[in-house]
């Protein structure tokens, strides 16, 4: 087991933007880090049961990929595309000032695990490459998928933390930050859609 390697990729790929930090980061940014809590639980009970898929699964699924990268490619691109347009453009109640509308809820967080293809390839990609290769115990798979859940949450939580106090200290670039986030996540939308291969 490649242990340095491993740990490497799980830092960065767990700790670097993508659509769970992006929007996580956001919703504390805006609504508080106490309501969007939520919307964590949501990420995190949604990333536990797809990295327990990912260890059932992985050797069919990393051969159905392929075929299936395309529909999944262009289904997290339409919702992290939505997801991208309610931060950039947020419902205000009334006022310039007033409250943004309602936080995304559990169910949100929930269903963008399974439309969010760099979880989903980090649980293939990590699976497959690290633990396959080493052992096909049934523990180590399950054990890995847990572990990659405890990494995917720590980085939105602590993506969240730092929306928390962009919300404390820098109230005034609202607008400034609703379309920076927006834009973060059309690039992660971008980034998965598969053009950049096509146009590059």
């Amino acid at each position: 087991m490649q242990w340095t390697a491993f740990f490497t990729y799980i830092l960065i790929t767990c700790n670097t933007p993508g659509p769970n930090v992006v929007l996580a980061m956001n919703t504390a940014r805006i609504h508080g880090l106490r309501k969007t809590l939520p919307l964590i639980a949501g990420m995190i009970s949604g990333l536990l049961l797809l990295m327990t898929f990912c260890a059932l699964f992985n050797l069919l699924l990393a051969r159905l990929l392929p075929a299936f990268l395309p529909v999944l490619r262009a289904g997290g691109t339409v919702y992290i595309l939505w997801l991208a347009c309610k931060i950039a453009f947020p419902k205000r109640r009334s006022g310039d000032n007033a409250e943004p509308g309602d936080a995304p809820l559990f169910r949100h967080g929930f269903v963008l695990q399974f439309l969010n293809p760099k979880v989903i390839l980090l649980g293939l990609t990590t699976l497959s490459t690290f633990i396959l290769p080493w052992t096909t115990s049934k523990a180590w798979l399950f054990g890995a998928g847990a572990f990659l859940t405890l990494a995917c949450s720590n980085g939105v939580i602590l993506w969240s933390l730092l929306g928390a106090a962009q919300k404390r200290l820098m109230t005034r670039q609202g607008r400034f930050w609703d379309f920076l986030m927006g834009g973060l996540l059309a690039w992660c939308a971008f980034s998965v859609s598969g053009l950049k291969e096509l146009i590059l």
